[in-house]
């Protein structure tokens, strides 16, 4: 997990109380979260089994503010022909947390997290203004 405060950024994007976490079924806010990504039409992109478990292959990352959900971007992994490869599955931002830098922040922890789990290929990781 890391916190706004481990980086350094220019007070306009600073949110207070700002955590960007991995959340899966065993996270206490799996089911808020779930309900979120429903509400920001990225539901159906998760794979999720029928008993409920996400998929080993998707990383989904979670940007809180205090204990409201801000933003969310999934990724998956999978064996490409010549390396690991990472595409963004969906992401999604609530509207009161739109240009405060929770974006970029939800997209370098992603960055970040595809790389230290090998991923050589990054598909789909364009930083877009289709967030809001």
């Amino acid at each position: 997990m890391r916190t706004i405060a481990d980086k350094k950024l220019e007070p306009a994007t600073v949110t207070a109380g700002l955590r960007i976490e991995p959340v899966d079924n065993w996270h206490s806010a799996w089911r808020r979260v779930l309900r979120f990504v429903a509400k920001h039409d990225g539901r159906k992109k998760l794979q999720i089994d029928g008993d409920g478990w996400l998929s080993a292959r998707q990383v989904l990352i979670v940007a809180f503010v205090g204990d409201q959900i801000a933003a969310y971007l999934c990724f998956s992994v999978s064996p490409g022909k010549t390396c690991i490869e990472a595409k963004l599955d969906c992401h999604g931002i609530a509207p009161k947390f739109c240009g405060r830098g929770i974006e970029s922040q939800l997209y370098r922890e992603a960055v970040e997290r595809a790389n230290s789990l090998g991923c050589e290929k990054l598909k789909g990781f364009k930083l877009t203004a289709s967030w809001c």
